[in-house]
């Protein structure tokens, strides 16, 4: 099928979420650099991923629209919100505002928040309505954004209606702008049942269609998967390894592309472009999700033979 990315153009359907902190097992976030992006956006460039998912407009990511447009990569410019300090948020979301209308060629669509509905955010409904109706308020005052929609990150079942504990995040479905960003991820899916297969994401996708894609596009929306992968380490008992995240990788790639039940091609963001050595809360795999490892100079994982290639 031909497929059309109604958001960044052209036929691809894959991009990657980016957060430049790969180095932080040695660097200090504060110290990061504009070199340092720029080092990274030209990896992701030389993979050809031509878009890109942020979460934040802080540090050194305030370079990243200015370097983005060097490199020709759309981007899903995020606005963090922090939970409980509404002055902060709207200085994220004001400093969004302002990068995007520096480069309103390259940001593409502006994403308040992140997995709101999950449980460990500890979000409320009103706050995350208040930073969207802040956004919304505000991009008047940015002539050169007027048309970029805003939306908000949710999880796969975020948009089903009164989700424990008992918050109807589904509520937010109508406030969002022309796309939903919906995380999504066939791995914790297998998870539960200690049954993997990185090759077959069908009935994940079944499910996760049916319990959140699906109400997100009765609300007239177009689903964004935010968030899929595989992580490559960290769970020996869960096929973590890079063999099974690169089969699983070109898996996600074919349904995402329309080879599903619903002959749809879906943009999505692979999660994620660098490990992030941080990342430890979630569990041993947490830091280990990236196409590329972390560090100064990140490589490209391959297992033997086995490498990430970009999808065709």
């Amino acid at each position: 099928m031909s497929n059309t990315n109604s958001l960044f153009g052209g036929s691809d359907m894959m991009g990657v979420c980016y957060a430049p902190y790969h180095q932080a097992a040695t660097v200090k976030k504060s110290a990061y650099t504009k070199a340092d992006v720029d080092a990274d956006l030209k990896i992701i460039s030389d993979f050809n991923m031509t878009f890109i998912r942020t979460y934040t407009v802080q540090g050194c990511q305030e370079y990243l629209p200015e370097l983005c447009k060097k490199y020709s990569i759309g981007v899903a410019l995020g606005a963090w919100i922090f939970q409980g300090d509404s002055a902060s948020t709207h200085t994220e979301i004001d400093t969004a505002l302002t990068q995007a209308n520096a480069y309103p060629d390259m940001v593409k669509v502006i994403v308040i928040g992140n997995e709101v509905d999950l449980a460990s955010n500890n979000y409320t409904l009103a706050e995350v309505e208040s930073a969207f109706n802040y956004a919304k308020t505000q991009l008047v005052n940015y002539p050169k954004i007027s048309n970029v929609p805003l939306t908000i990150c949710m999880t796969g079942s975020g948009p089903i209606p009164q989700k424990a504990p008992n918050i109807n995040w589904s509520s937010l479905l109508p406030l969002m702008q022309d796309y939903a960003f919906l995380t999504i991820y066939p791995w914790y899916g297998q998870k539960v049942n200690n049954k993997f297969n990185p090759k077959d994401i069908t009935a994940n996708m079944q499910y996760s269609y049916n319990n959140g894609m699906a109400q997100a596009i009765a609300e007239g929306l177009e689903v964004v998967i935010a968030e899929i992968g595989w992580p490559t380490a960290g769970d020996t008992n869960a096929d973590t390894n890079i063999k099974a995240s690169v089969a699983n990788f070109n898996t996600t790639c074919t349904w995402i592309n329309g080879t599903n039940t619903y002959n749809k091609a879906f943009i999505t963001m692979w999660f994620e472009m660098f490990d992030e050595p941080w990342k430890t809360a979630e569990g041993a795999w947490g830091p280990h999700w990236g196409i590329y490892g972390s560090g100064v100079s990140p490589k490209l994982k391959k297992d033997g033979s086995t490498k990430f290639t970009i999808c065709s």
